[in-house]
């Protein structure tokens, strides 16, 4: 095939080929609403229920997704929210051998 030649074909595809065409983009919606987020932790941008224990480093103490009962609320009244703890539940990780568990997989170096 000459230049000219391939530069017609070329020149046809480019006319001929379709409009690549944008998507219609609907959000999704978050997986639990905004109301309902002080009744979780989260660590590394993941989500995590009340009761969870990640390792964030080895060796250290695992933490633990606590809501405390707080003082006694109205009805109707919110709860306190959920937050990070070291204080260790009865069955608790142990991180002294165990790779980080929190947040997002990062790989092995």
């Amino acid at each position: 095939m000459s230049v000219m030649t391939r530069t017609i074909a070329a020149a046809l595809l480019a006319v001929l080929a379709p409009a690549a065409r944008a998507q219609d983009y609907v959000p999704a919606s978050p997986p639990i609403s905004p109301a309902d987020m002080i009744n979780y932790c989260v660590y590394g941008g993941l989500i995590y229920s009340v009761g969870s224990q990640i390792c964030i480093m080895k060796g250290s103490p695992p933490l633990y997704c606590d809501q405390p009962a707080g003082p006694a609320q109205p009805a109707g009244a919110p709860r306190p929210r959920a937050s990070w703890t070291t204080s260790q539940p009865p069955a608790t990780l142990n991180c002294t051998n165990d790779l980080v568990t929190g947040g997002p997989a990062r790989p092995i170096r």
